[in-house]
């Protein structure tokens, strides 16, 4: 049994939680330097899912659509509608009937990573005869309460079932069990990185390196190690700098006389000149430039510059986006 189609529930994301320089769709905040909801897709593809609708309300709706665009480029077609989270799932169901006709659906949060593929989901679902598998989460502390569910597969029936007014605002499983249909739960691991501190992003960004596939050009490297899986795009360059993965480093970076470290992500056009940073993440087109002591579990905002200056009398020099946190030691 394959499952064609999938509904991504985007909801209100906007970004408040003290980590968000920028206000705007959390779905869209890169871990592993790319946005979560394009993790979300690029598991969908795999598993293979053809189509998918985005549902997401008005105030992230334009940006998902613009960075999403119809899905070409993940090799799916994707449909986007807008939808108001405090109807429930009923109401997104509801949304988006004429794009799920009377087939199977993967139902899915688009701020949720999840590490397994579907296929023994799937199966399991065709085996039993399911109406509806609850994808419940082991989040293992990142960023989720145990037990909660960043998805759903769903048959034709289990679909009309929770379109109905009294199946609103309760819990699906149950609303369907309810007026006779098969249900079962499966465990997934997964996380959300957006519900907590700064901590529980970096564990998400650490979770999503765990997964990286090592790809590095030797023409990026100049006198520079690497140990360890690292993803260095073509267009970096790592000079005379030791790197020890899981370690990914974005476009047009540059690496001078550094130390990247585990777990760290380092986005586009980032300069890191004489610094050691690990377990962190650098917002394109920041600057890291002779700070002196290592960074660790750190966030380092879109274009935001840690400089350390040379003049006297000595001090090191920050530049930081709204609800920025430094520490020193």
């Amino acid at each position: 049994m394959e499952i064609a189609k999938a509904v991504i529930l985007a909801g209100t994301g906007g970004t408040t939680a003290p980590w968000s320089a920028t206000p705007g769709a959390r779905h869209l905040f890169p871990v592993a330097n790319r946005p979560v909801l394009f993790h979300g897709l690029e598991a969908l593809r795999r598993d293979g899912v053809l189509e998918a609708a985005i549902l997401a309300d008005a105030e992230i709706s334009t940006a998902i659509r613009n960075a999403v665009g119809d899905g070409g480029d993940w090799g799916l077609a994707v449909t986007h509608a807008n939808w108001d989270s405090t109807v429930g799932l009923g109401g997104a169901l509801t949304a988006v009937h004429d794009f799920i006709g009377d087939e199977p659906v993967l139902v899915q949060r688009g701020d949720a990573l999840l590490r397994e593929r579907m296929h023994a989901h799937i199966s399991q679902f065709a085996r039993d005869r399911l109406d509806a598998l609850e994808l419940q989460g082991e989040p293992a502390g990142l960023g989720a309460h145990a037990g909660f569910a960043p998805g759903y597969l769903l048959s034709p029936r289990a679909v009309s079932i929770l379109q109905r007014p009294l199946a609103c605002g309760i819990d699906p499983i149950a609303g369907v069990r309810a007026r006779g249909g098969r249900v079962s739960v499966a465990r997934v691991a997964c996380c959300l990185p957006f519900q907590g501190d700064v901590d529980t992003l970096l564990q998400g960004n650490r979770y999503a390196l765990e997964a990286l596939v090592p790809a590095v050009a030797p023409e990026s490297l100049e006198e520079a190690t690497v140990h360890g899986t690292a993803k260095i795009h073509p267009t970096a360059r790592i000079r005379n700098s030791l790197i020890r993965g899981p370690v990914i480093i974005g476009a047009g970076a540059v690496v001078t006389d550094a130390y990247i470290g585990p777990y760290t992500s380092i986005g586009a056009n980032v300069i890191v000149e004489a610094t050691e940073i690990e377990h962190s993440i650098v917002l394109p087109e920041a600057q890291l430039r002779f700070v002196g002591t290592r960074l660790e579990s750190s966030l380092i905002g879109r274009g935001a510059r840690v400089v350390r200056g040379f003049d006297v009398p000595a001090a090191i020099r920050v530049s930081l986006g709204d609800g920025a946190e430094v520490i020193l030691r």
